[in-house]
């Protein structure tokens, strides 16, 4: 009976002492952050969700650009535990203020990660330029001297784009100035080849020649950036004003019904008071028309998106080790893109992993994870070089 007791106390003791071991080590912070990300509830949730986690302040820090002066946000753990990341999020009127893109800096700093959220005027405007590139290269630099931001030992940061952001990213990490400044990429949703994507967006024709209805909010981002070639100078100007409030009326739907339908109606009243011209994309925009819009959108592909600076696959491929997570049968930006991104950058010697997965709607966690999906998100994530 002693025996068996004291065989059971050190069974206890091994089982006890792995769990703590884990929850103290990199897949344990890892677990921790994608639970937390994933709001895994229940009791075990809730004591995983807490490992390694630290208090979290924010600093407005401010910087000059090479296309002018710029402000960052930094998250500043009281434990600092990783290097500093550069998180650059998506195409969003609010910015570094979109909520989806505070809560995912907030959480990732509160497992000790150092996190700077850069604000760029073009993605407040939806346009993807290639300043937005320089911008992501030159606030990385700005960061890297930034007394505020906790350095790494090897004086490296990583570099977390989300969207188009996560293509850019990767061409940013590429240029001589970052080359050896970066110590990993992590592309969410980006993309291998602009004008590729756009011209999926335009006639829903996916890589394997299969035809699948883009999601409108690409068409309408695609009409923002092109409206310069699609309606006389003039009505540039209130087209897209008609157009963001559409885009801001779309975000708002996603949380309050109520007042989106309010904010549609003002979409529908600018659409009213446009000229012909203009009038006539907006009404597919308000129709939600997104393959009539791209129809009329795919003659002019040609003038717009074709800089190396908008496309990985054109541009140098960085040196750093690149991981690229995208949604499965994602609408905006296909997950053939994960694929070609991963091609390009082996065929030139990039280490690269590439995760495609169905927990994800293009750039944001869809549902719950899986065990199964949880343990190769862990391993993917704590192996990242931190």
């Amino acid at each position: 009976m002693r025996v068996a007791l004291i065989s059971l106390l050190v069974l206890a003791t091994l089982v006890l002492g792995g769990w703590i071991a884990l929850s103290q080590s990199r897949y344990g912070r890892a677990m921790s952050l994608l639970v937390r990300m994933g709001k895994v509830g229940g009791p075990l949730g809730r004591h995983v969700g807490a490992w390694q986690t630290t208090t979290v302040d924010r600093v407005m820090l401010s910087f000059t650009a090479r296309h002018g002066a710029r402000v960052a946000r930094l998250y500043r753990p009281e434990r600092v535990r990783t290097r500093p990341v550069l998180l650059s999020g998506g195409v969003h009127a609010l910015g570094i203020d979109e909520p989806r893109l505070i809560a995912f800096a907030e959480t990732l700093a509160t497992s000790g990660t150092p996190v700077i959220t850069p604000a760029f005027p073009d993605l407040k405007e939806y346009l993807v330029t290639p300043r937005l590139t320089d911008d992501i290269e030159d606030a990385a630099l700005a960061m890297l001297a930034a007394p505020e931001v906790p350095p790494h030992r090897d004086g490296r940061i990583g570099l977390l784009g989300i969207s188009f952001a996560g293509g850019l990213s990767v061409i940013a990490a590429g240029r001589p100035s970052l080359r050896n400044r970066v110590a990993f990429v992590f592309s969410v949703g980006g993309h291998a080849r602009l004008p590729g994507v756009m011209a999926t967006l335009c006639a829903g024709r996916q890589s394997d020649g299969s035809i699948h209805k883009p999601h409108e909010y690409g068409a309408v981002i695609l009409l923002t950036n092109m409206a310069e070639d699609v309606v006389p100078g003039a009505q540039v100007a209130p087209l897209r004003q008609a157009v963001h409030q559409f885009l801001h009326a779309s975000h708002v739907d996603m949380f309050d019904k109520a007042q989106a339908a309010i904010d549609f109606q003002k979409a529908r009243d600018l659409e009213a008071g446009l000229p012909p011209e203009a009038r006539s994309f907006m009404h597919m925009v308000n129709e939600r028309d997104a393959l009539g819009l791209g129809a009329r959108l795919l003659p002019f592909l040609d003038r717009w998106g074709q800089e190396a600076a908008l496309s990985p696959v054109m541009s140098p491929a960085p040196s750093a080790p690149v991981f690229v997570m995208h949604a499965q049968g994602d609408d905006v930006i296909p997950d053939s893109e994960a694929t070609a991104l991963g091609d390009y950058l082996r065929s030139q010697g990039t280490p690269v992993r590439v995760h495609v997965t169905s927990l994800m709607s293009h750039a944001e966690v869809a549902r719950a994870p899986t065990p199964a999906e949880l343990v190769a998100l862990v391993r993917m994530w704590a192996e990242l070089p931190w």
